[in-house]
């Protein structure tokens, strides 16, 4: 009885141990997407550990977990930092990222319900309502709606999860350039392109409109690497 108990306490320390590194780990990667922790950033044990009062070992675990989605690098004798790809390292991701959404906007269109399009549209128009402010934090977020709510569109759950994985990794990249002076209203204009393809139920024009939008983004890799003087 007294072993079957403590095996079951065991567990239960165990799965509030994991709860604990996964929280610890949503945390820091939130840091990184929202461009609190910057690209090279240092991202050392004994700070973490006083910044989220904990022990240095659920906080190893959490940098680990970050380092198998790429977001995190542990360096030998350096410790962890947050990715800092070279610049080719950054086109040939938005390369890819660019010809899967553009694959998603296909699927979408081709599988396209009321609903879906609905929903698109309701996300462009919160686009257009945040880009009249002055708040570009606001407006990225938005634009991540507009992007999302095509994804969901296309219906194919692996694709949606390949989309979300590459993305988390460019994400301080695109926050970047989105908050780059006049990159909102040529984004929007890019948007209505795509809605457009949509509407019509054009699909080659809609993987077409897309693929060239966030492929646009990469072209201004070289500019942001310098900015954020990573690579």
């Amino acid at each position: 009885m007294t072993t079957a108990v403590m095996r079951e306490s065991d567990r239960a320390e165990a799965g509030d141990q994991q709860t604990l590194v996964e929280r610890l780990s949503s945390a820091i990667q939130g840091d990184i997407l929202e461009g609190k922790l910057r690209p090279g950033d240092r991202l050392e044990e004994p700070v973490l550990s006083r910044k989220y009062a904990v022990s240095r070992t659920p906080i190893r675990e959490a940098l680990r977990q970050l380092a198998s989605t790429q977001l995190v690098e542990i360096r030998p004798r350096a410790g962890a930092v947050v990715a800092s790809p070279t610049a080719g390292e950054i086109i040939d991701l938005f390369e890819l990222v660019a010809e899967l959404e553009g694959v998603a906007a296909r699927l979408a269109t081709e599988r396209l319900e009321n609903s879906d399009l609905a929903a698109i549209e309701d996300a462009h128009s919160v686009c257009q309502k945040a880009a009249r402010g002055d708040d570009a934090a606001a407006y990225y977020r938005v634009n991540g709606d507009f992007h999302l709510a095509i994804h969901k569109a296309a219906k194919n759950l692996v694709l949606l999860k390949e989309i979300r994985a590459l993305d988390m990794r460019l994400s301080p990249y695109r926050r970047f350039i989105t908050f780059r002076a006049g990159r909102t209203q040529m984004a929007l204009r890019e948007h209505d392109q795509i809605l457009r393809a949509l509407q019509k139920r054009d699909s080659s024009l809609a993987q077409a409109a897309m693929s060239d939008h966030v492929r646009i983004l990469g072209e201004d890799a070289v500019g942001l690497v310098k900015g954020l003087r990573v690579g």
